[in-house]
């Protein structure tokens, strides 16, 4: 439990300095550069989590840099506990996910909530070490994602897929749910996120 709070903290100082290196939250042209958010999703290999900050130059494309970690599903009874107590190993990967984010214009505005749907696509990368105990994991691969969100004043709701050559069993890492036959292969996620704008 030490490491995962260790962890969380790690992630959250270098979002909260990029979240605080604007002091306005809207620029001289009316538009929101900024926003600062998390996202969480499941995938073929287990979970994943990102802290991401996003800048926006112009109104419809901006880049993404996220901080997060991909891991396998635990076990109920482990929950909580340390892993050198239970001797169960769960294979875990830092992901540093630098993109571009292309936003569309409104596609629909839910002028009674004050309420409008975009949707979205963040093509990029993910850059990680390999999990521990790996040997030559693939470092570099492709990543997208895509979707729609919700922005209901400076909130902003979305869900998504993704795709990727990604894969948290590259390397045969220690792990506790066993290797699959092939450990490089295409990853699929879907997820949800939280924003906001600053």
């Amino acid at each position: 439990m030490s490491n995962r709070l260790f962890i969380l903290i790690l992630f959250l100082s270098p979002f909260s300095l990029l979240c605080q290196a604007q002091s306005l939250r809207v620029g001289e042209d009316g538009i929101s550069h900024w926003e600062g958010g998390i996202n969480a999703g499941l995938n073929n290999d287990g979970y994943e989590f990102c802290f991401r900050g996003i800048y926006f130059p112009i109104q419809y494309v901006g880049i993404k840099v996220g901080l997060g970690f991909a891991g396998e599903m635990e076990e109920i009874a482990d929950w909580g506990e340390d892993q050198w107590e239970t001797g169960h190993y769960y294979a875990v990967r830092f992901k540093f996910t630098p993109a571009v984010v292309l936003r569309s214009p409104c596609i629909f505005d839910w002028k009674s909530q004050n309420a409008r749907f975009y949707l979205f696509a963040e093509p990029g990368f993910v850059l990680s070490p390999g999990a521990r105990g790996s040997r030559h994991a693939r470092c570099a691969c492709l990543d997208i994602k895509t979707g729609i969100n919700l922005q209901i004043d400076a909130m902003i709701f979305s869900i998504g897929y993704g795709i990727s050559d990604f894969s948290l069993y590259s390397g045969e890492p220690i792990n506790h749910n066993g290797l699959p036959a092939k450990t490089d292969y295409t990853t699929h996620t879907v997820f949800v996120g939280a924003s906001y704008k600053f």
